[in-house]
Formats: C-alpha cells, sequence, structure tokens
C-alpha cells in the first residue's frame, strides 16, 4: 500500500510541475508581444521575415564575480548581418533599455562583453536580426566559486 502512495505522490508532484508546459499555448506570451509592438513602432524599417533571440537572465554582478559574454554568429558565408536589440538591466524603467547594434562578417563571430550594457547588474536581452543567426550566452565566475555555464537563449521567426 505505501508502494502504491508513493507512486501516485511521484506522480501529483510530476504532473504538478508539467502542468504549465502542458497548458500553454506560447511559451514566452511577453516576448511575443514586445516583438509585436517592436515591429508595429518600427513600421516597414523592422524585416518582415525577424529572427529573434530572448536572453531570460544573463549576470554580470562583478561584485559576485560573475560576468556575461554573448557569442553572436553569421551563418551566411557571403554578406554581413546586422544585429539589433535591447539589453534590460533588472528593475529599468521603460526607455531605460540599452540599445544593442553590432554588424557580423560573413562566417563571423562577435563576443559581446555585458559590462557595456550592464554594468555592476542582472538583467536580460532581445536580440533580433532580418537574417538567421546564432546567439549564445557564456556566464562565468571568477571568484572561488570558479566555473561556467552556457544559455541557450528563447529563439523564434516571425513574418
Amino acid at each position: 500500500m505505501k508502494k502504491l502512495g508513493l507512486f501516485f505522490m511521484v506522480f501529483a508532484c510530476a504532473a504538478f510541475l508539467m502542468a504549465p508546459v502542458w497548458a500553454a499555448d506560447n511559451p514566452r506570451p511577453a516576448a511575443t508581444k514586445l516583438a509585436k509592438d517592436l515591429a508595429a513602432r518600427y513600421g516597414q524599417s523592422m524585416p518582415q521575415d525577424t529572427y529573434y533571440y530572448l536572453v531570460d537572465l544573463v549576470s554580470n554582478v562583478k561584485t559576485a564575480g560573475y560576468s556575461t559574454v554573448f557569442v553572436l554568429t553569421n551563418y551566411d558565408s557571403t554578406s554581413r548581418l546586422r544585429v539589433q536589440g535591447f539589453v534590460i538591466p533588472m528593475g529599468a524603467m521603460p526607455g531605460d533599455e540599452e540599445v544593442v547594434d553590432i554588424w557580423l562578417e560573413p562566417y563571423g563571430v562577435k563576443y559581446v562583453n555585458l559590462d557595456d550594457y550592464l554594468g555592476n547588474e542582472n538583467g536580460w536581452a532581445l536580440l533580433y536580426s532580418g537574417s538567421d543567426f546564432g546567439c549564445g550566452a557564456l556566464i562565468f565566475n571568477s571568484t572561488g566559486v570558479q566555473g561556467m555555464t552556457w544559455i541557450k537563449p528563447w529563439y523564434w521567426y516571425t513574418d
């Protein structure tokens, strides 16, 4: 009987944890709204086909030893690629976001240190381009808790 009770308890916990995944139509409704608002704001200057990356949390808290570097990649072998977007520090008010505007050479890779955008803060970022590109965030710690992690952001395409 204890085994049966334990089974149902594990099943209930798993169902509770998975319910948001099963119920979600859109795993990033706030990001999708932000992207649509961005497209509406810029009108025709925004490409119709746009590739987006949303990085939910990046850390640049130097006092705790954390730093973040974005790694951006141009997959196109023939053309330069413009990556634009915003880095938003935690608690920033509307209009306080930092604007990102980076050009990538064909098959180019660029490492962007978030010191320029976040200072000594945590935050998140929305990056976009009219052509497909790669994006990731490398978060590392240089104190006694040394280590690093690679974050693959949310990726989606709108037309």
